[in-house]
This record gives C-alpha cells, structure tokens and sequence, in this order.
C-alpha cells in the first residue's frame, strides 16, 4: 500500500485519523476503531432505501445473497423465504454491491487505484441481538463501515499469520481470553480489521446496516503463480522431468539456474505492476450513443471530451512504426503518426476539448485526421464524452 495517501480516498475513509499512523501501527497488525463522532458519513454510500431498491428491482441468487443464523450459512432455498428468515432474526448478506451502487462503486475504485489491489464491497443487515456468524477469520483486510443502527464488535488477536483463502477458520479453534478490541459502532463509525484477526458481531437494540469494504490484498504466492503463468509459453518449463533412474536432480538444478537468469535479466517487479495495473477493472465507465460510434461531435470542435477515472494508461513508443502503443486495463490503441506532446497531454488531463486536441495537433486536418483518431478513441473507451458520460 502506498505510504504517502494525501486527500485521497483512504484519508477519507480512515479520518480523523493520521494515514501514516494507521499504516505504521494498524495495518496488517492491529485492528482499530474509528468514532465518527455522531457525523453519519456513510449515509451517501448506502441506506435502508437503497437496499429496499437492490431487493425490488435486482434478483440475487446464492451465493451473492445469503442468510446468516446461530453462526451458519443458511440452505440456498431459505433465500427464496428471505423475509421470513429475516422477520426470524438471520443476517441478511448482499455480496458486492459496488456492482450496483454507483456511489460504492466509485469509491472502491477510488481505494483501488490508491492501494493498488482489488477491493470488495457487501453490506450486512442484522437484527438485535442475533449472532449470524461465530467467532471467525478473513482472509483479507476488512473495513467496517456503520450505515444505521449500532452494533457490538469483539477482535481478537490472529492464531495463523496472514491466511490465504483456502486457510478457512472454520478448521481452526478460536484464541481464548478477552478481545483485545471491543467496540460498538454507531452511524458513521469505522473499524478496521486485519486479516487473520479472529472476531464477531451482535447488533444491539435495533436493525444493524454496514458495509464490509475487503481489500483483496496480493500476495508472493500470488506474484509466483503470475510467472509460473508466464513461463507457460516457454518450452522448457513444459518438459517433462527425466524419470528418477535418470538423475532427475540434474536436469531440476539446471532449471533452478535459468529461473534465477530469468529473474536477473527481467524487471519482475514492474512486469508484475504492468500486469495488474492491466487486469485489474476500475469504475465500469459506458457512454452511449457515443460508444457505438454516433452523435460524438454533435458540438463540433467544443465537444468536451473527458479521461475515465481511476485508470493509469501505459505509454510504449514505438520507433518503427512512428507510433505510440496505448494500454488502458483490458484496452489497446496504437496511435499512429502523433507526437510525444500529444499523448503526454491527452493522458495527463481529465478534461479537455475538440478545440484543445486540435491546438496539440498543429497541421493536422480536424474532419479527415482528427475526428477518426477520436471517433476509434471513444469507441475503445479511452476518453468519453463529457455530458452524458456515466460519472
């Protein structure tokens, strides 16, 4: 994570508290809580109306929806009866709904870019004095979020340092003694709670709503199942091993060697960032009928054009071809014939003009040269138009 977030969506999330503070003395270590001293701060992320308009207008199959009783997942078909197990006390779980609220959405985004891993939202309905789930582990980092009501929160110290998802803590027995954190949370109040931390909850006189942001944090194994991923395309790392009359620790030392060569003589570490910064989504941004090639310059050379939030384009020069290679998430664009200054000031500004993009292409024709290069841009979702753009 990076260390020095300034007016930035986790110094939003964390204040009144210092961002150097919590990455020095919380994060990954110790679980904290955050008053928000009676501000509900939360309330234009969800509401109880906004989860009435999921359950009315969206259908949630499980396991996207599920129901939580006395420490246990409910059957899938209690889902179809979820009112009534809702009426009898069970916890009601929509898992990521930054899918469908745009406001949750550009917010993960936010945290996304920020941190540089993927992040998750779901939001928790709870009834007084119902337990949904025992005392348990995540196995990524996790924020609480109180939307409405209140809520009691036990954390207890981790008993397995920092599990993988297939570490479930269902195989583990829970630490004994008092909860080194106990807390409860009121409208607008935030706790945070590292991966591996043993907890659990009770809502208290009246329905508990929060939001769970998990951020899915990578880690070495995930960064050494990227390269064997990679080295699948070379032949060598294909063959099979000699059989064991054939001395096969020769042939598995001389691989060892070519890893370490590979891990020398490539930049691993900004491979691995290009990777991510490539597969990984950020705020789903559609504008339509421009996206599908129509009405783009209905104001001519004053149509405001805009770069979509939250995406860090890579920039290759291509000597040969006069080209500049484009990559934007899961997008690719090769301009041809521009210059440097051109792509340098078309992806270092979020908002500009027809009028302005002409100004940095000077001799180009705007209806024969300029129009196509962002009739393909827009189309590719690179930049969008400003005023129906989605926002």
């Amino acid at each position: 994570m990076k260390e020095t977030l300034v007016d930035s969506a986790l110094a939003n999330l964390l204040a009144p508290h210092n961002v150097e503070a919590f990455l020095q003395n919380h994060w990954t270590q110790k679980g904290l809580f955050i008053s928000s001293q009676g501000d509900r701060r939360f309330d234009y992320l969800f509401s109880w109306k906004k989860l009435t308009e999921l359950l009315n207008f969206h259908e949630f199959d499980f396991p996207v929806m599920r129901l939580a009783l006395d420490g246990k997942v409910l059957d899938p078909s209690d889902n179809q009866h979820f009112v009534k197990r809702c009426q009898e006390g069970a916890t009601l779980i929509l898992d990521r709904v930054h899918k469908f609220v745009p406001e949750i959405n550009q917010f993960a985004s936010a945290l996304r870019y920020e941190t540089g891993h993927p992040v998750q939202v779901n939001t928790y309905c709870s009834y007084p004095e119902k337990q949904g789930f025992r005392c348990h582990y995540d196995t990524h980092e996790v924020f609480i979020l109180q939307v409405d009501g209140c809520k009691q929160w036990y954390v207890f110290p981790d008993t397995f340092k920092y599990p993988l998802i297939n570490h479930k803590s269902v195989d583990l027995t829970p630490p004994e003694g008092e909860a080194y954190l106990s807390c409860v949370l009121h409208p607008g109040d935030l706790l945070y709670i590292p991966r591996g931390h043993w907890h659990y909850a009770v809502a208290l006189e009246q329905p508990s709503l929060h939001l769970t942001l998990g951020i899915l944090c990578k880690t070495g194994i995930d960064l050494l199942e990227w390269l064997i991923n990679d080295l699948r395309d070379q032949e060598i790392w294909r063959e099979n091993l000699p059989l064991i009359a054939n001395h096969p620790d020769l042939h598995i030392n001389g691989l060892i060697q070519k890893l370490a060569q590979c891990l020398i003589d490539r930049d691993i570490g900004s491979d691995y960032a290009k990777f991510l910064a490539m597969t990984e989504r950020s705020l789903p941004e559609y504008a339509f009928p421009y996206q599908a090639g129509f009405q783009i310059f209905a104001q001519g050379m004053q149509t405001q054009f805009r770069r979509p939030q939250y995406q860090q384009p890579e920039i290759q020069e291509l000597v040969k071809d006069e080209a500049y290679q484009i990559r934007v998430c899961r997008k690719e664009v090769k301009l041809q014939g521009v210059t440097g200054t051109f792509v340098h000031q078309l992806f270092s500004k979020e908002h500009f003009t027809g009028a302005e993009i002409a100004s940095w292409l000077p001799g180009f024709d705007w209806e024969a040269e300029i129009q196509p290069m962002l009739t393909r841009l827009v189309t590719e979702g690179l930049i969008f138009v400003e005023d129906l753009a989605f926002v």
